[in-house]
């Protein structure tokens, strides 16, 4: 056999091997699709099917707020001391997740905004907000949260997540908790902003990928008569384009002070909003 025919021998049986690994590849590939497709459908369907908690009469839901956050704390802490909420469980996605988590475990929103936050922006006026918020919220509020506060957040406290796990990205929540660190895992990850809360491109929960639940679920319900709670419900927070400037992460304690004070000044003056919590009044609005 000359060379020239057993080149094109050699040609001719990289070319079936390939055609061979390449048809092997491109079914694999199909069948992955598939599996993630599936994977895909079932966590959209497990999010769909989400119901009341047992034990619970009502939902109230905090949307995605960015660094707008402190909003969301002073309708909070107005909801904390305005009714008995033992009957309510509360839902977050992203920076919603925050008033969500503390209402479930009975945390005081006072104490976090007298103890708990000036702690963690001291620290962040020395370091700066992007790439360390994180750290830092979950070193302070490790060393301050109640041992069961976690105990009390599992089933009352729902998170919506983005799952990046398959080709698609899709819907998922959380709301069962093994540990305190557990349950701001979870929070974190439902606020999760590629490289700029952490330094880190994906946020890791349960062996899995996840990003900003905003993205996929941004006002998490239960169904019509969950209670919403979004930062531009009641004013434009001073600006129209109250988005782009709640992703600055200011460490101004005059500027989040005041975010805390128009959630909570925007909660009382808006009775009806909450006409669904009124047999929960801790003092009967007639009486007021």
């Amino acid at each position: 056999m000359g060379l020239n025919k057993i080149i094109i021998s050699v040609r001719f049986m990289f070319y079936i091997l390939g055609v061979i690994f390449f048809t092997k590849a491109l079914l694999q590939c199909s069948e992955d699709l598939k599996d993630d497709e599936q994977r895909h459908k079932v966590v959209i369907n497990s999010a769909a099917k989400q119901e009341l908690p047992p034990g619970f009469e009502e939902s109230v839901s905090f949307s995605g707020a960015a660094f707008y956050f402190f909003h969301h704390l002073g309708v909070a802490a107005y909801l904390q001391e305005t009714y008995n909420l033992s009957k309510v469980c509360f839902l977050g996605a992203s920076a919603g997740t925050m008033p969500a988590c503390f209402l479930a475990a009975d945390i005081p929103i006072k104490e976090v905004m007298e103890s708990w936050l000036p702690e963690v922006y001291s620290i962040l006026k020395k370091t700066g907000v992007y790439f360390v918020v994180f750290k830092v919220m979950m070193e302070v509020f490790l060393k301050r949260a109640p041992e069961d506060s976690y105990l009390k957040a599992s089933g009352r406290a729902i998170f919506s997540l983005t799952n990046m796990e398959s080709w698609l990205p899709c819907h998922e929540r959380i709301s069962e908790f093994t540990s305190n660190k557990h349950v701001l895992e979870a929070a974190f990850a439902s606020g999760h902003l590629l490289y700029i809360v952490n330094g880190e491109q994906w946020a890791k929960l349960n062996d899995k990928k996840y990003i900003d639940g905003g993205l996929t679920d941004s006002h998490p319900i239960i169904n019509k008569d969950t209670i919403q709670v979004i930062p531009y419900m009641w004013h434009f927070l001073w600006s129209k384009i109250w988005f782009m400037n709640s992703m600055y992460g200011s460490t101004s304690d005059e500027r989040n002070s005041r975010l805390y004070k128009d959630g909570y000044e925007g909660a009382k003056e808006n009775p009806n909003h909450w006409k669904r919590l009124d047999r929960f009044r801790k003092v009967p609005r007639a009486s007021l």
